[in-house]
C-alpha cells in the first residue's frame, strides 16, 4: 500500500503530465493576461495583467496570488519560457515585477520603443538580477514552442504617443490552427497588419482593448474570419466595455464570444479539434 501510494505521488506530481496544447485567458479583471503550452508544459505568458491602489499608491498583487499562479499551480507549469509583454500600460505589466519574484522566468519579450528610459532601465535592471533574457520583439520576429510556432507581428505605429499603438500582435500557429493575440491594438494597427501580413482562417481571435470601439473593425473581421472570440474584461468596469457595438459586430460574423466578466477563465484545448472550458459556464 505504501509503495502504491509512493508511486501514486510521483506520477501525479513529479512526472509531467501529457496533455494537448492549450491557451488559456486568465481572469484578471481589467487587464490582460494569457497564457500558451505545450504539452511539454513549455509556456509564454502574453501579459500579466495589473491594478493600481491610487489610495495607498500600489498594487496588493492579488491578481497573481489569487488567478495566475494558482492557474500556472494547476498546470504543474513551474517556470515561464516567455513572457511577452505587448505594451507597457499598468494593465498588461503591473504585475511583471511579482511574478518576477515568485517564478523562474527564462526570457522577457518587449517593445523597447514603447518603454519610458526610467521603466526600461528598471527592467534590464531586473532582468540583470534574476538572469532573465530581455529581449526586443524586432529583433526575435518568431520562435518555436514544439510544434508551436509563434510570431511576433510588427504593425506597431513608431510615431504614435498612444502606447495602444505600440501594441506587439502575436499570432500563434499550432497544425492547422491559428491563434491571434491584438494586445490593446487599435483600428490604426489592424489596417497596417491586414496590408502587411495577409493574414486568414483565424481560429481564434484576442479582441483589442478589451472590447473598446478603438478595435476589432469590420475589415479585420472580414480578413481573418474568426471562429471564436475572447475579451478579458472587468466585471463591471467603469469604461462599460466591452462596448455593445463591438459585441454586436462579432455576433454579426457569427463568431463565439467568450469574456472573463461573464465566463470567468477560459481554457482552450486544441486537439483533433478545439475544446473549450469555461469557470462558469
Amino acid at each position: 500500500m505504501i509503495i502504491s501510494l509512493i508511486a501514486l505521488y510521483i506520477v501525479s506530481t513529479i512526472l509531467p503530465q501529457v496533455r494537448a496544447y492549450q491557451l488559456t485567458m486568465l481572469d484578471v479583471g481589467q487587464g490582460d493576461a494569457l497564457l500558451f503550452e505545450t504539452k511539454l508544459h513549455e509556456s509564454l505568458l502574453i501579459d500579466t495583467g495589473g491594478n493600481f491602489n491610487s489610495t495607498q499608491n500600489f498594487s496588493s498583487h492579488s491578481i497573481s496570488k489569487y488567478h495566475i499562479l494558482p492557474t500556472l499551480k494547476r498546470h504543474n507549469i513551474k517556470k515561464i519560457d516567455y513572457v511577452v509583454v505587448t505594451h507597457p500600460h499598468l494593465d498588461h505589466i503591473g504585475e511583471l515585477d511579482y511574478l518576477t519574484n515568485s517564478l523562474k522566468i527564462k526570457n522577457i519579450i518587449i517593445n523597447a520603443n514603447s518603454f519610458k528610459i526610467k521603466e526600461l532601465n528598471h527592467l534590464k535592471n531586473t532582468c540583470s538580477k534574476k538572469n532573465i533574457k530581455l529581449i526586443d520583439f524586432k529583433n526575435k520576429s518568431h520562435f518555436f514552442m514544439n510544434k508551436a510556432e509563434v510570431k511576433l507581428l510588427d504593425a506597431t505605429i513608431s510615431n504614435s504617443d498612444n502606447l495602444n499603438e505600440q501594441s506587439i500582435i502575436i499570432l500563434i500557429q499550432y497544425k492547422s490552427y491559428k491563434i491571434l493575440l491584438m494586445g490593446d491594438a487599435t483600428i490604426n494597427n489592424e489596417e497596417n497588419l491586414i496590408h502587411k501580413y495577409h493574414l486568414y482562417n483565424v481560429d481564434i481571435l484576442k479582441v483589442g482593448h478589451h472590447g473598446s470601439r478603438t478595435s476589432t473593425s469590420n475589415n479585420l473581421l472580414k480578413a481573418i474570419r474568426p471562429k471564436i472570440a475572447l475579451i478579458s474584461v472587468g466585471e463591471k468596469n467603469k469604461y462599460r466595455l466591452p462596448n455593445h457595438q463591438i459585441i454586436n459586430r462579432l455576433k454579426s460574423f457569427d463568431i463565439k464570444i467568450f469574456q472573463t466578466n461573464i465566463n470567468g477563465e477560459v481554457n482552450i484545448l486544441f486537439k483533433n479539434q478545439i475544446e473549450i472550458h469555461s469557470q462558469f459556464n
